[in-house]
């Protein structure tokens, strides 16, 4: 667990491994001496003044937390980070096993609801590897009333819709959608959150396209298409010229759409990206007939 006690003493070394001195990062908002102060652990800063110091030694947030955490990973990104050769190798009994961890972990403590929300992703993803499993509609129930009692949704909020879109109803799914677009600002702030959102989105896209709500998809293609400017991204923006085939298809424009499936997976082909070429030539097979 990380020291919350020593925020001084690592904002000192921060400062003093940069050859800061306190008169370089004091304005008439927040005093040399009182940063010294905060260094020493003789007082507390308000975080106000503390994000100006910060902000004065061209610090981020997250650095000065790396440091704080002693740049260990925390034990949430260990978790998500174990999901995934866990996904890659479709292991239910390895996400079964955290499951069973993270259930414990709750019962242990309860007051961090993150322990069974972790619950809930874990079933999402042996759900996903083995489709005779049932999602539980309680869960569905529990992750809506964490999300709309969040005022913010960063990443963990992301990604919880992310991976639980495929047991969602279109119209609460389209709402999660339209959240996460309002606070889009926001998110192209942060590069990790820009590339989680326009997942998502896609994400949301596909599987309205699925299930036929096809005034809903083409919301989402018309949201998503501005978001793809970076020439650069070649794996978005093939998943977004698939779908957009495949909404064509489904409208009735059945030639151009599957001219434009074609051309996706041929792209994936070209690239060496054997898995998502076979995953979308079955969805092809699945629609096209």
């Amino acid at each position: 667990m990380p020291n919350y006690d020593n925020l001084g003493e690592v904002f000192k070394n921060l400062r003093t491994n940069r050859h800061i001195s306190l008169k370089q990062i004091s304005n008439e908002r927040v005093s040399a001496a009182q940063i010294s102060r905060f260094e020493r652990g003789e007082s507390d800063i308000s975080l106000e003044k503390f994000l100006i110091a910060l902000s004065n030694m061209h610090i981020e947030v997250s650095e000065f937390m790396d440091a704080v955490n002693n740049y260990q990973r925390t034990e949430q990104i260990r978790f998500m980070s174990a999901l995934i050769p866990l996904e890659y190798e479709r292991n239910i009994a390895g996400f079964q096993k955290m499951q069973a961890e993270e259930a414990w972990e709750f019962s242990e403590h309860p007051d961090i609801y993150r322990h069974h929300l972790n619950v809930i992703l874990l079933q999402s993803f042996i759900c996903k590897c083995d489709a005779t499993v049932p999602f539980p509609e309680e869960y569905i129930d529990e992750v809506t009333d964490y999300l709309f009692t969040t005022e913010e949704w960063n990443m963990y909020e992301l990604i919880l819709i992310g991976n639980l879109y495929l047991f969602i109803d279109i119209p609460l799914l389209h709402r999660m959608g339209q959240e996460i677009l309002k606070r889009k600002d926001y998110y192209w702030e942060i590069g990790s959150h820009k590339n989680l959102v326009t997942i998502t989105l896609l994400n949301i896209w596909e599987t309205c396209l699925h299930r036929d709500a096809l005034t809903v998809a083409l919301f989402y293609m018309e949201k998503i298409e501005p978001l793809l400017n970076d020439e650069t991204d070649l794996y978005k923006r093939t998943i977004y010229l698939f779908l957009s085939g495949l909404l064509h298809y489904k409208q009735g424009e059945k030639q151009s759409g599957i001219e434009e499936m074609k051309n996706a997976i041929q792209i994936f082909e070209w690239v060496g990206s054997e898995n998502l070429a076979n995953n979308y030539k079955k969805d092809f097979e699945r629609f096209v007939r």
